[in-house]
């Protein structure tokens, strides 16, 4: 019984290093895989053995791997063993070394080909996201030059513009950059969704925050505002990363995580250390919305000169008790 086999090598970070298709025999020489030139699959990792692995092909026609004695053996589902088949493999891959092979073999029952819709809905959901996002950001560029210049509102937007869309062309290009570097595939379409799906959802988190803020008067609403908005960039930095590298799913989980966290605490230690120092300094009131959209039951005007006539009343018969005090100790 013949059988053509096609191994692939991968390194420790799964990206393929060699491809050979092979045929074997069942009453013929095995094939052998190790670092020695001599082997017919040569693996360049100082982990495996000259002589490392060897296939064979049963006449059942089941593959068959056999470990030649070595330090490191065969390494299946996390466990060392010396002797498996290709159908006990997980994904049709055994791990020698610090390197893996995949191994698929002609005899393989192959399952027929299934319809590919999700690359046609993937390729839709992020034209609709960077849509979404692209009117997001400009809404929020209106907004902003309607409310900071209503003279010159036309030129604020385009200096809006202008601003913004150099900020996220920059961080545009380096992901795409990176992943052409890294993968060979830029994935403009996937970066571009995920910068502007960010971009207007942190802008306008940002925006809601400030006016719930003023509206019921619970300052502790900027904490919440601030958790959501390192979310969102968690998320969006794991997808740039997921889309531009090789690494893996817990690694990325774990960069994302942690960068967004390190990033907001070191700004704002920079901004307590830098606004400690300046004793002049005196925080702005924040943003000025108008009077209807807050909540809060507030007071009349009469009510609050008299409170201030009490409160001065206090405030000198505590100055007058305070003088006879220091006339006494005198």
């Amino acid at each position: 019984m013949d059988a053509v086999i096609l191994i692939d090598v991968l390194d420790s970070h799964r990206r393929m290093m060699s491809r050979q298709r092979l045929s074997l025999r069942t009453a013929g020489p095995p094939l052998l895989v190790g670092r020695n030139l001599a082997c017919d699959v040569v693996v360049n990792d100082r982990h495996v053995a000259p002589r490392h692995l060897e296939v064979t092909l049963g006449e059942d026609g089941v593959v068959h791997l056999t470990d030649l004695n070595t330090v490191n053996g065969l390494i299946v589902h996390g466990e060392r063993i010396r002797r498996a088949t290709l159908t006990q493999l997980p994904d049709s891959e055994v791990q020698i070394g610090r390197s893996r092979l995949r191994i698929r073999s002609s005899l393989e029952t192959l399952a027929p080909e299934q319809a590919d819709h999700e690359s046609l809905r993937v390729r839709h959901r992020e034209y609709g996201v960077m849509l979404a996002g692209s009117l997001l950001c400009m809404a929020f560029a209106a907004l902003s030059a309607w409310t900071e210049s209503p003279d010159q509102v036309r030129l604020a937007f385009a200096s809006n513009v202008l601003l913004g869309g150099s900020l996220l062309g920059a961080w545009f290009l380096f992901w795409v950059g990176l992943g052409r570097v890294v993968r060979g595939h830029p994935e403009w379409l996937g970066h571009a969704a995920i910068a502007l799906g960010a971009a207007g959802m942190s802008l306008w988190l940002a925006w809601g925050t400030e006016v719930a803020v003023f509206a019921t008067g619970v300052p502790r609403l900027q904490w919440l505002g601030g958790i959501l908005g390192t979310l969102i960039v968690s998320v969006a930095l794991y997808l740039h990363v997921r889309i531009a590298t090789r690494l893996t799913r817990p690694t990325v989980a774990m960069l994302a995580g942690v960068l967004p966290l390190v990033g907001v605490s070191a700004y704002l230690w920079f901004m307590t250390q830098r606004l400690g120092e300046d004793v002049d300094r005196i925080a702005a009131p924040g943003e000025i919305y108008p009077p209807t959209w807050s909540k809060r039951s507030g007071i009349r005007p009469e009510k609050f000169l008299d409170e201030a006539v009490v409160l001065r009343d206090r405030l000198d018969q505590k100055i007058a008790e305070d003088r006879l005090r220091q006339q006494h100790r005198e």
